[in-house]
């Protein structure tokens, strides 16, 4: 077994990400020093996995978590000198490189871990497993199993970011030839392949749910496995690493084509039969579409039929083991003897997004991460089609102000009597849900009013009011907010104390999108198949199906024509996911960067007082950059001097 101090030290080295052997046995309890201690009992086996565990990359930090601030499209930030210095930001701004890249989990460093220590930590707790004697072989097998998914997660991590990756399918013996320890990097479709592979193998000793959700949450199961599968084949599929003749020129030195640049129907067809299995385990294990229902709520509010429909989106990321959301994070937690944190803290997220309701709010100025502009334009009008489709909603007029009269039946959304942007007015439900604005209603627990029917103050974000401050868009995230999460009873400045969740990995409504997504591009032309995934997601959000909705649009055939579906679909998966962490990933495999993340960032003018000088918009920030070599990140240059056979990512 102490070979394997051995093994790992000597790819290790090959990989460039060399560290002593004292720094590696730092993931072992510190009164444990051997990796034959490591497994020495069941409980000591445990803390080892955890030590697995702990290099997921945590979705719920903002500055270092890739999918957030490093493009413009989704999320934007106040003034904090800090947040600007952040390696996401540095990103943003076009300054990603590869003497030091930025994010690095390649070889770790500059706000990013090395995955592949964490692959190589699950090598050696594959192997290392077998030795305790106080363990069922059931829960062996299953540890193991957890072990072999989360090698294949952070493959699939690496995949996702890099492409072509090296597969570490054992560490390497100290006895390994030069020749042996140069790695390649491997073609995309054998990546996915072994991603596949390992998810197989562990699928079959993985539970249905764990036994129990207080504890486990977050623990790897059959449906968590079956879905990353399902998603790894989706971008074995998609359009970046599917028939990309950007890489037709990418070849190792062996002659190897790392990504293929002829397109392949089969991959969208195996696809799609992957993510049917995970749909169908997952549903066998009762997950279901997420409705708030306020009479089954721990917190039980009055609240009327409008409101419900857009605390569904707001709970189905925040509601603690709701049956919508198959993987979550587990709650964070650092066991004292190992050193070992894993988890996410989203308390921490949700202060940096809460807005300022009441003078003093948040002393310290923290609520500067908010929603773009863009989201705003993003969402649908009330009758479920895009606000420059619907022929009775006043596209060009948008930007103008627009008094909330009683007649307007708004009460619900905004203040009556007061006056905002015509955007505002006349959304879908996953509006409200998702955004707070100037003159809407924010809603949390402690500005209840009449038993939660209603909710006071609203967001007053003018320049001299209370609530614009570092605001440079206009709009907050209020989906990642939890309702129970208080700062202000609407008069009066309270403690801060963030209502902590699990953050949603992977909900349930993301497989039935990409299902209808695979569908339509396995098939001529959409039909009621493709109709009926997406359409299941749209009845929560209480939206009549693509069909119907779009006989009302300017351009009811939209539907029926499997580009223009295309579309409805990514549109669908960007509202239903919005501030989710999966934009970043579906715009990357869709290919649309160039389009999405090159706009200029837009806002509300906050040094405005009067409805008409805030309503103006401005620019806040200038156009990101943005080339096609930034569709997968480069390798730290060191990493190819120490391994010549390693290639740089293309284009860097």
């Amino acid at each position: 077994m102490k070979e394997s101090v051995k093994h790992i030290m000597s790819f290790l080295l090959i990989t460039g990400n060399l560290m002593s052997c004292s720094e590696y046995l730092d993931v072992v309890p510190d009164d444990t020093p051997t990796i034959d201690d490591a497994f020495s009992n069941r409980a000591t086996m445990e803390k080892s996995l955890f030590s697995c565990y702990s290099y997921l990359p945590d979705p719920a930090d903002p500055y270092y978590y890739p999918a957030y601030f490093t493009h413009y499209d989704e999320f934007h930030f106040g003034t904090s000198t800090w947040f600007r210095n952040a390696p996401a930001q540095a990103i943003c701004r076009g300054e990603q490189n590869t003497n030091a890249p930025y994010m690095d989990y390649w070889s770790g460093g500059r706000g990013g871990t090395s995955l592949f220590q964490g692959i190589n930590i699950c090598n050696i707790f594959i192997e290392g497993a077998k030795a305790p004697k106080d363990i069922t072989e059931v829960e062996r097998n299953k540890w193991i199993a957890e072990a072999k998914f989360l090698k294949a997660y952070f493959h699939f991590f690496l995949l996702q970011l890099y492409g072509p990756i090296p597969l570490i399918k054992e560490n390497l013996p100290l006895s390994s030839s030069p020749e042996e320890v140069r790695i390649f990097r491997e073609p995309v479709d054998e990546c996915v392949n072994y991603i596949v592979q390992l998810i197989d193998e562990a699928a079959e000793y993985l539970p249905l749910t764990v036994e129990n959700p207080i504890n486990e949450d977050g623990r790897i199961t059959r449906p968590i496995a079956l879905a990353i599968k399902a998603k790894a084949l989706i971008w074995g599929a998609s359009k970046l690493f599917n028939g990309n003749q950007d890489y037709k020129d990418w070849v190792d030195s062996r002659g190897k084509q790392l990504i293929p640049y002829v397109y392949s129907k089969e991959k969208w067809e195996i696809a799609a039969d992957a993510i049917k299995e995970a749909i169908d385990v997952a549903h066998s294990a009762n997950y279901r579409l997420y409705t708030y229902n306020k009479a089954t709520s721990p917190h039980t509010y009055n609240m009327n039929d409008s409101l419900v429909r857009t605390m569904t989106p707001r709970k189905a990321v925040t509601d603690k083991w709701n049956s919508g959301v198959i993987w979550s994070s587990m709650e964070s937690f650092a066991d004292g003897k190992s050193g070992i944190t894993i988890g996410t803290n989203t308390s921490n997220m949700q202060k940096t997004m809460y807005p300022i309701i009441v003078a003093g709010d948040l002393q310290g100025g923290v609520s500067h991460c908010y929603a773009s502009f863009e989201m705003a334009e993003l969402f649908y009008t009330k009758k479920g089609i895009p606000t420059d489709e619907d022929p009775e909603w006043d596209y060009e007029g948008r930007y103008k102000p627009r008094i909330a009269t009683i007649e307007a039946n708004h009460q619900s959304y905004i203040a009556t009597g007061n006056i905002t942007a015509a955007i505002n007015f006349d959304r879908e439900a996953r509006f409200y849900g998702n955004l707070g604005f100037d003159r809407g209603f924010y809603e949390i627990a402690t500005t209840t009013v009449n038993g939660g029917k209603s909710f006071t103050p609203y967001l007053s974000m003018r320049s001299g009011e209370t609530g614009h401050l570092q605001n440079t868009t206009g709009y907050y995230i209020k989906k990642l907010v939890a309702f129970e999460t208080s700062c202000s009873n609407g008069t009066t400045v309270l403690p801060y104390a963030g209502e902590d969740y699990r953050f949603p990995l992977l909900r349930l409504a993301d497989l039935y999108l990409l299902y209808s997504e695979a569908l339509n591009e396995v098939k001529e032309k959409p039909d009621g198949e493709v109709y009926f995934w997406i359409d299941s997601v749209r009845s929560v959000a209480k939206l009549n199906g693509v069909v119907e909705s779009w006989q009302t649009s300017n351009f009811p055939n939209r539907p029926a024509d499997k580009d223009e579906m295309r579309k409805i679909i990514q549109r669908e998966r960007m509202i239903e996911l919005s501030f989710e962490g999966q934009r970043f990933w579906d715009i990357r495999r869709w290919k649309l960067a160039e389009e999405m993340w090159t706009m200029t960032a837009r806002g509300w003018n906050n040094a405005g007082s009067t409805p008409e000088t805030y309503y103006t918009l401005r620019n806040i920030a200038t156009a990101r950059k943005f080339t096609s070599k930034e569709y997968l990140w480069p390798v730290k240059l060191s990493e190819l001097r120490v391994n010549t056979n390693l290639e740089q990512t293309w284009g860097w």
